[in-house]
C-alpha cells in the first residue's frame, strides 16, 4: 500500500532524503542503481522507499546516457528513462522545455532521453516504434500531427503526453498553449498600432500550433474588417534559415506593396527574418514591425528586443511532468487537456505604422 503525507500527496525523493539526512542526489543514485552509494546506505534508502510505497524504477545495468537521434537497445523491462521527441534540438524553446521537464522528473528518479526528428514525419514514426520496443517508461511527444502518427500512438502501451500539440483524435493527456488566442493577440497588437497590411509566416500545416496561430490571426483580421493578402502568407519549417528565406521573398516585392507588419510563427524564424531585412537596409520596426511566438531567452537581448507571445514554457514543462508522473504512478482516472494561457510581451520590434503617424 502506498503511504501518503498528511496533505494527501505522495512521498518523493526529497522527502526520503530529508528523513534519512542525506542529499536527494544520493537517494536518486541508490534508487537507480548508480555507483557512489555504500551498500548499507543503499539498503536503508531502498527499505524506506519500499515502506513509503515509493515506486522504484526498474534499473538497466549499463550506464544511462543522454542521446540525440540515437536509439537504445531493446530491453525486457522498462527502465527509468522517458523519451522526449522534438523537431529541432537547436531551438531554445525546446531546450527550455526539456530543462523544465527534467528538473521535475529527476526528483522522482527519472531521466530524459532526447530524440531529434528534424520535423521528418517518417523519422518520427520510426522513433515512436522504437520507443515502444526500447523499454522506456514513457514518451513526451512534441511533433506534428498526421494520420499515421495518430494510428501509431493508439498502438503504444506506454504512458504518452503530448506537449505543445493538440491532436483532436488523441485520447490521452496533453498540455498546450491556447495557440488560437496567441495568434489573435499578436494580430490585435499590430492592429492597435494602426497596421492594416499584416502578413503571416506560418509553420508546417501539420503542426497544430502553427495552424491554430494562423486561425487566430485570420479571425482578428476578419473582426476588424481587414483583408488578408495571400501574397504575404508564407510557409516555413520553424527554423532560422526559413525566416531568412521568407524575408527574401518579402524583400523581392515593391516597397509600396509590402505589409507594414509581419507575424512570424516562432521566435527562431523571426530572428532569421529580422537578420535578413537588416542586411538589406531595412530598420526594425521603422520599416516593418515584427512579432512572433515563444519568448525564447534571446528575445530580450539588446539589439533584438523581439515583441513576442509567451507560451509560459516553465508552466508547460511542469504540467507535462505532472501528467506523466500521474500515469506512471497509476493515479490517472481520466485523460487531461491542460491549456496554457498565452501572454503578449511587448518589446522594441513593433511600433505604430508609419502610414498613421501620431
Amino acid at each position: 500500500m502506498k503511504a501518503t503525507k498528511p496533505d494527501g500527496t505522495r512521498y518523493n525523493i526529497s522527502d526520503i532524503a530529508d528523513m534519512l539526512g542525506v542529499a536527494p542526489s544520493t537517494v536518486s543514485r541508490a534508487l537507480n542503481g548508480k555507483k557512489g552509494v555504500g551498500e548499507q546506505q543503499r539498503n536503508k534508502i531502498l527499505a524506506l522507499a519500499q515502506k513509503l510505497g515509493y515506486e522504484i524504477p526498474a534499473v538497466r545495468q549499463e550506464p544511462a546516457v543522454s542521446a540525440v537521434s540515437a536509439l537504445p537497445p531493446s530491453v525486457s523491462q522498462k527502465n527509468n528513462t522517458i523519451a522526449l521527441v522534438i523537431g529541432d534540438i537547436r531551438n531554445p524553446f525546446y531546450a527550455d522545455l526539456e530543462y523544465g521537464i527534467q528538473e521535475c522528473l529527476s526528483q522522482e528518479g527519472y531521466q530524459i532521453m532526447i530524440f531529434n526528428s528534424e520535423y521528418d514525419i517518417d523519422k518520427e514514426l520510426s522513433i515512436l516504434q522504437k520507443t515502444a520496443e526500447g523499454g522506456f517508461s514513457g514518451l513526451f511527444l512534441v511533433t506534428a500531427q498526421s494520420e499515421k502518427m495518430e494510428a501509431v500512438l493508439k498502438t503504444l502501451s506506454l504512458p504518452v503526453v503530448l506537449v505543445n500539440r493538440n491532436f483532436p483524435g488523441f485520447p490521452g493527456d496533453s498540455v498546450f498553449a491556447d495557440n488560437f488566442q496567441a495568434g489573435y493577440l499578436a494580430a490585435v497588437h499590430l492592429i492597435d498600432l494602426y497596421h492594416r497590411k499584416i502578413g503571416f509566416i506560418r509553420g508546417p500545416l501539420l503542426s497544430s500550433a502553427s495552424t491554430q496561430r494562423f486561425e487566430g490571426y485570420s479571425q482578428a483580421m476578419s473582426n476588424f474588417g481587414l483583408t488578408i493578402d495571400d501574397r504575404f502568407i508564407y510557409d516555413c519549417d520553424l527554423k532560422i534559415e526559413s525566416g531568412r528565406q521568407s524575408a527574401k521573398v518579402y524583400l523581392a516585392c515593391p516597397p509600396e506593396d509590402r505589409p507594414s507588419a509581419m507575424i512570424i510563427v516562432n521566435d527562431l524564424a523571426a530572428l532569421g527574418f529580422i537578420d535578413e531585412c537588416r542586411k538589406n537596409g531595412l530598420s526594425i520596426p521603422q520599416d516593418v514591425s515584427v512579432i512572433s511566438f515563444d519568448n525564447i531567452i534571446y528575445s530580450s537581448i539588446e539589439g533584438i528586443n523581439l515583441t513576442t507571445v509567451s507560451q509560459h514554457v516553465d508552466e508547460m514543462s511542469r504540467e507535462a511532468a505532472r501528467l506523466m508522473l500521474k500515469q506512471l504512478h497509476g493515479d490517472q482516472t481520466h485523460p487531461e487537456r491542460v491549456i496554457i494561457t498565452p501572454e503578449l510581451v511587448v518589446r522594441g520590434s513593433t511600433a505604430r505604422s508609419a502610414d498613421f503617424p501620431d
